[in-house]
């Protein structure tokens, strides 16, 4: 398990949640895996496990992946915090907004 904080950026006016590299090869996320979504009030988790939610999937390189998370909803999860915790297992990734 792994966990770090990161600042939220922007794209045409909504927010951006972006985590690449080896933040997520290390904790088995490679490009082209599959991420499921799901929102429980301010967690965002992104699972390998097949559900109902939202499905995205790891761009990048096999030597960089990116997970690249925008647009209104983002917005809207983040509020009007400007960060968020990312903590990694081997199948999930959790995201929580923070104030910094």
């Amino acid at each position: 398990m792994s966990s770090f904080t990161l600042k939220s950026g922007t794209n045409k006016g909504n927010r951006r949640i972006w985590i690449e590299g080896d933040r997520l090869a290390s904790a088995g996320f490679n490009r082209g895996t599959f991420l499921y979504r799901t929102i429980s009030g301010s967690v965002l988790t992104l699972s390998t496990v097949p559900a109902d939610g939202r499905k995205h999937r790891i761009a990048g390189t096999d030597a960089r992946p990116i997970l690249d998370l925008c647009g209104k909803w983002v917005t809207e999860f983040m509020g009007n915090r400007s960060h968020f915790t990312v903590t990694t297992t081997d199948s999930t990734i959790t995201i929580e907004p923070v104030s910094l």
